[in-house]
């Protein structure tokens, strides 16, 4: 059963309510905490390309379960969480649980690398990834892990400056590149490099989509 979320600034409101913050993010981990407007933003334009219900979707990098907990409010019933940091998956648990979504969605551990075994049978993968800046390349391995997969559509935010490059890697995976939306992405100070209170930074939503061969 979906809640009864009928906008999607009212199910930002409950993701920031409901759905913590990162507390003490990990710099060399790229612990970016996915703003509650932009979570729903995805999960919003996912509800009307797929059905939700019957829906496989893989959170990739899942933080405290802000795009999990999105789509799950809006009716999907099957999601796997992954997340490396075990402090976040602890947040995600109270969060789910809170809000009566644990059957919905199983969360997961593990540390996204070329050599992880690939989930199964996955129609849709949404990630806020790191983004590069810590550690070049961590964006582009969540990538193609997921391409790897092949799930029928991804969406990713991904740091601005890149699209080409991203439609370059996609059609070697014979995926369409669509931009959703552009985004600065606030980014706070809690992070040890940064000097000012709020750094925001430019941000692509992309949706990459299988393409179909006839």
């Amino acid at each position: 059963m979906a809640y009864n979320v009928k906008s999607r600034n009212e199910l930002s409101i409950i993701l920031e309510k409901e759905v913590p913050e990162i507390p003490e993010p990990s710099f060399k981990l790229e612990q970016y905490t996915t703003p509650g407007d932009l979570a729903s933003l995805i999960a919003w334009d996912l509800q009307y390309r797929v059905n939700l219900v019957d829906a496989r979707i893989l959170d990739l990098g899942a933080g405290t379960c802000r795009l999990s907990t999105a789509v799950a409010l809006l009716g999907a019933s099957y999601v796997i969480a992954a997340e490396y940091d075990p402090k976040l998956l602890g947040i995600c648990r109270e969060a789910l649980s809170r809000l009566r979504l644990m059957d919905r969605v199983q969360l997961v551990r593990a540390w996204i690398r070329k050599d992880l075994g690939l989930f199964k049978a996955i129609d849709v993968v949404i990630s806020n990834p790191p983004f590069g800046i810590a550690r070049r390349g961590a964006d582009r391995e969540f990538l193609e892990y997921s391409f790897n997969i092949g799930a029928r559509i991804l969406y990713f935010i991904l740091k601005s400056g890149n699209l080409e490059f991203h439609k370059r890697i996609a059609e070697n995976y014979g995926y369409s590149t669509f931009l959703l939306a552009r985004y600065r992405f606030p980014i706070k100070a809690s992070m040890l490099k940064h000097r000012s209170r709020i750094r925001r930074v430019d941000v692509d939503v992309i949706v990459f989509v299988k393409e179909t061969r006839e």
